[in-house]
């Protein structure tokens, strides 16, 4: 599979600034791991509880990932973002394009350290609980898959997966490759890369949608209006028909 060297076309300043976020939120992700384990014995909580709690973190995370997804394709362009938007924009009619960990990690690692940065600031001011622990654990969920999120979403294009890979996505743990392809055919919908569980509840309340129709007034940008001419002008050099098949 095609690997485009991303880094090899940023200028230099693009890539101190992504090594800085990725940086950031990986500081983000130490400083929850250690409140965690600091608060753990204090808490004690039972496995029922830790259970409901990884599955919110996992649910938020695949929210979170959407949100940043949505942003990006809505309501972005390369004068605002740069070389990011490019590869975004790219994605959409080059699907098996695959880019490197680096690239991948800074696409979702600035919002993530600025927003669960100071969610997880705010939630240590606060007395150790099993409700901020449980917060914390949030924020730390979250954060480990934005930086990890492309690269779930990057499984769903890859037709050599191994057993084990196929059948968490079979069981929906991470994105399938036939729940991430609808995107690809509707670019309105689908946002959420992680495992896609939010999808169901975004798409079904009309979230994006309802959130375009409030923004766009205000701001007079036209959803997605950068997207749609970059796809005008690229569609025909090669789309891929179909999810990827499983290598034989």
């Amino acid at each position: 599979m095609q690997t485009t060297p991303f880094f090899k076309e940023a200028t230099a300043r693009e890539v101190r600034t992504m090594r800085f976020w990725i940086g950031a939120n990986i500081a983000v992700i130490l400083f929850c791991a250690s409140w965690l384990a600091c608060a753990f014995t204090v808490v004690g909580l039972t496995l029922p509880y830790l259970m409901v709690a990884l599955l919110a973190g996992y649910f938020l995370a695949d929210f979170s990932s959407g949100a940043v997804h949505w942003a990006m394709d809505t309501w972005f362009d390369e004068r605002t973002m740069g070389r990011a938007i490019a590869i975004t924009r790219e994605h959409h009619t080059h699907p098996h394009h695959v880019y490197g960990f680096l690239e991948n990690a800074s696409f979702g690692s600035a919002p993530s350290a600025v927003v669960f940065g100071f969610a997880a600031a705010v939630t240590a001011l606060c007395p150790v609980s099993a409700a901020t622990w449980t917060l914390m654990l949030l924020w730390l969920i979250s954060s480990v898959c934005l930086l990890f999120g492309m690269h779930f979403h990057n499984l769903a294009h890859k037709p050599a997966r191994s057993a084990i890979m196929r059948l968490a996505q079979r069981l929906h743990l991470v994105c399938p490759p036939a729940h991430h392809w609808v995107h690809h055919h509707n670019q309105t919908i689908h946002y959420c890369v992680v495992n896609g569980w939010a999808n169901y509840l975004c798409d079904g309340l009309h979230v994006w949608r309802g959130l375009e129709r409030l923004i766009g007034p205000i701001t007079g940008i036209v959803p997605r209006s950068d997207d749609s001419a970059w796809q005008r002008r690229y569609r025909k050099t090669g789309v891929l028909s179909g999810p990827p098949r499983q290598a034989r």
